[in-house]
C-alpha cells in the first residue's frame, strides 16, 4: 500500500467497500452502514460467519474469503473484535479501515493497550485507519454515507462547499442536523473518533488541495501536530478559510475533554494566541461553527467594515444598528453613512413615508419592487461593504418574488448579502430557498450581523497574509 501521508483519494472515491459486522437482523449496526451505502453503487462487500446474502448482495464468511481491489473496510463489531479484524483486513492489504467501535482510549488502560495495537499496525502494514470510535464519512455528492445515526442526510443531500471535520461524532451529526433545517453546503463530513492514525492534519492538507471545498470547519478537543497543524493551517487559510471550534476553553471544559479522549486539551490562551497568528478563525460553540462556515462559503471577504441595513420593519433596523455599534469578538463593524445620491435613489422608489438613511426602513406598506430598488441603490453605494437585508414575508405586498430579487442582486454583485427571515413556522421553509438561490440567510439578526464579523475577521487574515481578497 504505502500511500503516500495526505493520498486520501481512495477514502473519499472507493470503488469498492467492505463492511465488517453486517447481519440481517434489524437495527444492526453493520446493516445500518450497509443500507446507506447502497445508494452510492459501489461495490459492496458484506462481511458475517453465517449469512449468505445480506440485502441482495452475496456475504463472505471471514475477510481471508474477500476478493482484492477493496478500498474500505468498515469494522462495525465490538472493541476486540475490531482490532483482530482491522489485522485481518491490513494482511489483505486493504488501504482504508474506518472503525467504529468505542471502548479504546478514552475508556482506561485496556482500551488504550486496544488502540496502541492499532497504531501499531499502522506502522507495519501501511494501512491507514480512521477512528476507532468514528462514525466514518458522508459525501453528499457521491451518495457515500458511513454514518448510523440520524443526521440530516436528506436536507444535505445537494452536496456543497464546507468540508466538516470533527472529533465529536455526536456534535458533528447533531450541528449538521440543526443546520441542515435552514440550508448548509456540505462537501464532506469526518468523523475523526479516536485520532489512532488519521487525524485533523491529514484532513486539513487533503481537503486545503481539494478544488470542491471552500472552506474547512473543525471540532477538535485537542489537536495531535499542533506546530503542523498551524503551519499547514496558514498555507491553506491563504487559498480558502480555515474555522475551529476548539472545546476545553475552561478548567472543567479541559478535564471533561481528558475524560472524554484520553488526551489533555492544551492551554486555551495558547491555543487562541496561535489560532490568531496563523490566520485560523476561532468560533466558541456548534451554531457559530456552521454559521461561519455556512457564511465563508459562499460569499467573499467583505472589502470594509460599513454595513448598510435595509427592512421593512423600523424596529429589527434599530436592533440590527445596535448589534452593529457594539464591538464584538475585537472586529469593529459600524453602520454605512449613506451617500446623498443614495438616499434619493431610494426615496424616489419607494414611499414617501419610508425612513431612507441608514437603516433603510421601507415599512410594511414594502413590495418586492421597492426592496430591489433600495438593495440596488445600497450596493451601488461606495460607502457601503455589505448589507444586512431584512426579507419578511408578512406585509401584504410582499411576495415569494422577493427571494428571486435578492438572489439576483447577490449572483450580481461582489458586495456580500446577508439576509434575515422570520416567518413563524415557516421561517426554516423560507431559509432554505434562499439557501437553494445562493443567498446566505439566518433567522435572528445577531447571527447575520455576526456572520458580517466573520467576513471582515476573514479579510483582516488576508491582508495580514498579503493577499488580495
Amino acid at each position: 500500500m504505502n500511500l503516500p501521508p495526505s493520498d486520501l483519494r481512495r477514502l473519499f472515491n472507493p470503488k469498492a467497500i467492505a463492511v465488517i459486522g453486517v447481519s440481517n437482523r434489524e437495527g444492526n449496526i453493520g446493516r445500518i452502514i450497509f443500507e446507506r451505502l447502497v445508494p452510492s453503487l459501489r461495490k459492496l462487500y458484506p462481511v458475517h460467519p453465517r449469512e449468505t446474502a445480506i440485502l441482495g448482495h452475496e456475504a463472505y464468511a471471514d475477510i481471508a474469503a474477500l476478493p482484492s481491489g477493496i478500498d474500505i473496510a468498515i469494522i462495525a463489531t465490538g472493541a476486540a473484535a475490531s482490532v483482530e479484524a482491522a489485522a485481518a483486513c491490513a494482511a489483505r492489504r486493504i488501504p482504508f479501515l474506518i472503525i467504529v467501535a468505542g471502548g479504546f482510549a478514552e475508556t482506561g488502560p485496556q482500551g488504550e493497550q486496544r488502540e496502541t495495537h492499532l497504531k501499531n499496525l499502522v506502522q507495519q502494514s501501511g494501512c491507514r485507519i480512521l477512528g476507532p470510535n468514528s462514525l466514518g464519512i458522508f459525501i453528499p455528492r457521491e451518495r457515500l454515507d458511513t454514518i448510523f445515526v440520524e443526521h440530516g442526510d436528506k436536507a444535505l443531500s445537494n452536496g456543497g462547499g464546507v468540508a466538516f471535520i470533527t472529533q465529536s461524532g455526536s456534535v458533528g451529526v447533531e450541528a449538521l442536523g440543526l443546520a441542515s433545517n435552514v440550508g448548509y453546503g456540505l462537501r464532506a463530513f469526518v468523523g475523526l473518533g479516536n485520532k489512532c492514525d488519521l487525524d485533523e492534519l491529514d484532513f486539513l492538507e487533503f481537503f486545503g488541495r481539494d478544488p470542491e471545498t471552500r472552506c474547512l470547519a473543525f471540532y477538535l478537543e485537542n489537536i495531535a501536530h499542533g506546530r503542523q497543524f498551524l503551519e499547514k493551517a496558514r498555507e491553506v487559510t491563504r487559498r480558502k478559510p480555515v474555522i475551529v471550534l476548539k472545546a476545553g476553553r475552561t478548567p472543567s471544559g479541559a478535564r471533561a475533554v481528558s475524560s472524554h479522549t484520553g488526551r489533555l486539551a492544551g492551554m486555551d490562551a495558547v491555543v487562541g494566541g496561535a489560532f490568531r497568528q496563523y490566520g485560523i478563525q476561532r468560533v466558541v460553540d456548534d451554531e457559530e461553527l456552521c454559521d461561519a462556515s455556512k457564511c465563508l462559503a459562499l460569499l467573499p471577504a467583505a472589502p470594509g467594515n460599513r454595513v448598510a441595513v435595509l427592512t421593512p420593519a423600523g424596529g429589527f433596523g434599530v436592533m440590527c444598528a445596535d448589534y452593529i455599534e457594539v464591538d464584538q469578538r475585537g472586529i469593529p463593524l459600524s453602520m454605512a453613512a449613506l451617500q446623498p445620491r443614495t438616499v434619493e435613489r431610494i426615496r424616489s422608489a419607494t414611499l414617501p413615508y419610508a425612513a431612507c438613511d441608514n437603516p433603510v426602513d421601507l415599512t410594511a406598506s414594502a413590495d418586492d419592487g421597492m426592496f430591489g430598488a433600495s438593495l440596488d441603490a445600497l450596493l451601488a453605494d461606495d460607502g457601503v461593504d455589505m448589507v444586512i437585508c431584512t426579507t419578511f414575508f408578512s406585509p401584504p405586498a410582499i411576495s415569494d418574488g422577493l427571494i428571486e430579487t435578492v438572489a439576483n442582486r447577490a449572483r450580481q454583485h461582489p458586495k456580500p448579502i446577508i439576509t434575515v427571515t422570520q416567518y413563524g413556522p415557516f421561517t426554516n421553509l423560507y431559509l432554505r430557498r434562499f439557501h437553494d438561490a445562493g443567498v446566505v440567510g439566518f433567522p435572528s439578526i445577531s447571527r447575520a450581523v455576526r456572520a458580517a464579523r466573520f467576513l471582515v475577521e476573514r479579510a483582516r487574515i488576508l491582508a495580514s497574509l498579503g493577499v488580495n481578497p
